[in-house]
């Protein structure tokens, strides 16, 4: 064990202290230590990694100290990204790794190898699980431009006055307006008002597109017939939101106006899409569609990012209204909650419509997302009701047991710890 895994461990033991307030062991956490969880995930994340002198495993292995970068993908860096900027952390070599080896000056690759990764098992006869993510790929995904979009502009928002810092921010800021310019200019389909999944230059979602995880065409499929994403949408709402606070920065600059203007109807044109029953359907939660030309089953990860960017939306979307759709949003969530709540306060990835208990899983990344709608719709509300039960703080407790970084495993049924649900759940304990 490397110097640097010992000091991880010893800082978790330590924080134990302050964030177990049960005598079970597994037990609920302290909801004002939110921030604090996110810090130590993210202490847990970069103490996983092997010494310098060999290559790197791609399951279990997450931290790179030569490129910063915690694996090779677009999405899982920049959601520590913009953790690390919520906790008061530089994340100025993730930005920097991230532009090198995943921006090729139209949008961000899905995978690019670099770094001290070890690929070679990847064609093996023990292949890693999934192992087509792990997989060079050139294809641009509107979620994984969208979610660095964020952490860009969030990189600009976080810059503080000082000669070394604005030089830094000069090229940040240059970074940032291209990567905002590309992601319209490449995923937003104006002819039908929506984004796409893949780049429109790479021919945007289609049946013919292969998936990621099974390298497989839609069965049945023969022809190019496109297909459209909630999620798709979601993020784009949220990456122009982020945007926007920047620009709103810079009120005093009229050039800016026609930029603020054009985002705030693009955010409003896509919020409509999202809920209209020609669109996405989402005004009638239990008739939404997550998919729009290809027929899939709806499952929580889809629908919460969809509320979530409806919730943050919520004053353009609404901006007569004083409570600002409070009445809809509920309705909604109520909704949700209906179709995949577990009597604990958990949240199941399936409807249970669909699964029965035995056979669902509740996995960290959807509850994480769930208790970021909550704390989202309660931050709105004039009112102190509390809609954060404890069900999720003992959830997370439950996922982080006997692992001694406490990190979080996958879900309730599959224990493994691997770095997605901890990005996922290390941001949305603090954003948005």
């Amino acid at each position: 064990m490397n110097t640097q895994s010992i000091f991880t461990i010893l800082f978790f033991v330590i924080q134990t202290f302050r964030l177990l307030i049960s005598t079970d062991g597994l037990s609920s956490l302290d909801k004002r230590s939110a921030r604090d969880l996110s810090a130590n995930l993210l202490a847990g994340l970069k103490g996983r990694t092997s010494s310098e002198s060999k290559l790197l495993n791609l399951e279990t292995d997450f931290y790179d100290q030569s490129t910063g970068l915690y694996s090779e993908g677009v999405w899982h860096n920049a959601l520590v990204g913009i953790s690390s900027l919520e906790n008061d952390q530089s994340a100025d070599q993730i930005a920097d790794s991230l532009f090198k080896y995943s921006w090729d000056g139209c949008s961000f690759r899905r995978r690019s190898w670099s770094g001290n990764w070890d690929h070679s098992n990847i064609d093996s006869n023990n292949p890693p699980e999934q192992a087509n993510y792990y997989r060079e790929s050139s294809e641009y995904r509107c979620v994984q431009h969208g979610i660095a979009l964020v952490f860009w502009s969030k990189l600009l928002l976080d810059r503080k006055a000082g000669q070394d810092v604005c030089i830094s921010r000069e090229k940040y800021q240059e970074q940032q307006k291209l990567i905002a310019e590309c992601f319209i200019r490449e995923f937003y389909d104006s002819s039908v008002q929506r984004w796409t999944t893949v780049s429109r230059s790479q021919g945007g979602g289609s049946l013919l597109r292969p998936s990621v995880s099974a390298a497989k065409q839609t069965l049945g499929a023969t022809e190019e017939t496109p297909y459209y994403r909630a999620v798709d949408q979601a993020m784009a709402v949220l990456a122009c939101l982020e945007h926007l606070k920047l620009l709103e920065q810079d009120k005093g600059n009229d050039a800016l106006n026609t930029k603020r203007t054009m985002l705030i109807e693009l955010i409003q044109t896509t919020c409509f899409e999202i809920l209209s029953p020609n669109g996405f359907g989402y005004g009638n939660i239990k008739e939404a569609k997550s998919y729009v030309g290809l027929d899939r089953n709806r499952n929580f990860w889809h629908d919460g990012w969809t509320f979530l960017s409806l919730i943050k939306a919520s004053e353009y979307l609404w901006p007569l209204d004083t409570n600002h759709g409070e009445a809809q949003l509920d309705s909604i969530w109520q909704g949700l909650t209906d179709m995949y709540g577990n009597n604990d306060g958990t949240v199941w990835h399936w409807e249970r419509a669909l699964k029965n208990d035995s056979s669902n899983v509740r996995y960290c990344g959807d509850n994480a997302l769930a208790h970021a709608i909550e704390r989202n719709l309660k931050l709105g509300r004039h009112n102190t009701q509390n809609m954060e039960g404890d069900g999720f703080w003992k959830f997370i407790a439950s996922l982080r047991e006997g692992h001694g970084d406490g990190l979080a495993s996958v879900a309730d049924v599959y224990t493994q710890v691997r770095l997605h649900p901890n990005t996922e759940l290390s941001a949305l304990l603090v954003w948005p």
